[in-house]
């Protein structure tokens, strides 16, 4: 086996001081996220008030974390479909446990322990059993969705305690604690990519995983904790919608494992073990941008789903793009 190069390692690349991070894809995606607020800046003043700031930030803050689950899990080749559905049930968990009398903290316990699990499901499935993550995925999403139609009878869940619901109207640090969580999540994650080994052995698995085993990582248990730390993300995101909305929604969670997808396939985080949680958290700011603009430039919100759709599309040319530029630099014939 002929070892990659040392500056094209993707552990070593992760490793990169936080200046370095602002080079390539990364760069230009922080360039096109500076020009999309400066054009909405000038098309709707109103974009600059700290109100609307805080606003796109409480708005995206539950796509942003589901989006840090997701890049880990597409750092290991895989993808997670039931990030969506499991968004979904860990609000209705929630509140079902709030009216049964649970206080606030065991019952947002039980409601990310409901995430984990799912994850854990996901990964034991995949790993042990070998069945592809598309298939597994998708019908985790499916029985999810599932227990959300039955636990919510097709209604919303109202009336949870005030207790719950205020938590919203604090201020962390002069933030709302959605946006506060969500800096929180991403800086954190992204000091664990960079400095943490066993964080840093998803790129090695998403390269390539009989070669990750050569050297000793344990593949299948790092791959179990992605699934499970990506069910935790959209966990938390549903939990931080509910908080929000002050009800347990049947519809909640729904379209976001497309956007859990995108935000960081537009950051070049895709399979082959590349990218950053910086990158994906750009990815996901640009379509908290495009999606705010929609709003206030009066576009019919009908017209957010061709734009989702054109911006996955978007994606995934990105993403081929790069697959094949990584086999044209690391192909035999090339020095």
């Amino acid at each position: 086996m002929i070892p990659l190069p040392r500056e094209r390692s993707p552990a070593r690349a992760s490793r990169r001081p936080l200046s370095g991070r602002f080079t390539g894809q990364t760069g230009v995606l922080f360039a096109i996220n500076l020009a999309v607020a400066a054009s909405l800046a000038v098309a709707a003043p109103v974009f600059v008030t700290p109100a609307n700031l805080l606003a796109v930030g409480v708005a995206m803050a539950g796509n942003a974390i589901a989006s840090i689950g997701s890049s880990l899990v597409l750092l290991t080749g895989g993808f997670d479909l039931s990030i969506g559905s499991v968004y979904g049930l860990a609000g209705i968990v929630v509140s079902h446990a709030l009216l049964g009398g649970i206080p606030v903290i065991p019952a947002m316990i039980l409601a990310l322990a409901s995430g984990i699990a799912v994850g854990a499901v996901n990964g034991l499935i995949i790993t042990r059993l070998r069945v592809n993550p598309f298939i597994t995925t998708l019908g985790t999403m499916t029985i999810c969705r599932g227990f959300v139609n039955i636990l919510t009878r097709g209604y919303s869940i109202s009336g949870l305690p005030d207790s719950f619901t205020r938590l919203l109207s604090l201020k962390i640090l002069g933030l709302p604690p959605s946006v506060f969580v969500m800096v929180l999540f991403v800086v954190v994650a992204d000091l664990l990519m960079r400095w943490w080994r066993p964080a840093r052995q998803l790129y090695y698995i998403g390269g390539s995983p009989a070669c990750a085993r050569l050297i000793g990582v344990r593949v299948d248990r790092v791959t179990i904790g992605a699934y499970m730390i990506s069910g935790f993300m959209a966990a938390a995101g549903g939990l931080l919608f509910t908080m929000r909305t002050g009800a347990g929604s049947q519809q909640a969670g729904t379209g976001i494992e497309m956007l859990a997808l995108i935000a960081p396939f537009l950051g070049g985080v895709g399979f082959g073990g590349q990218g950053t949680i910086l990158a994906a958290f750009l990815g996901a700011v640009l379509l908290g941008l495009i999606f705010n603009g929609i709003q206030l430039l009066g576009i019919a919100v009908l017209y957010q789903n061709v734009i989702t759709g054109a911006f996955l599309i978007a994606a995934a040319l990105i993403g081929v793009a790069r697959v094949r530029r990584m086999a044209a630099a690391q192909s035999p014939g090339r020095r």
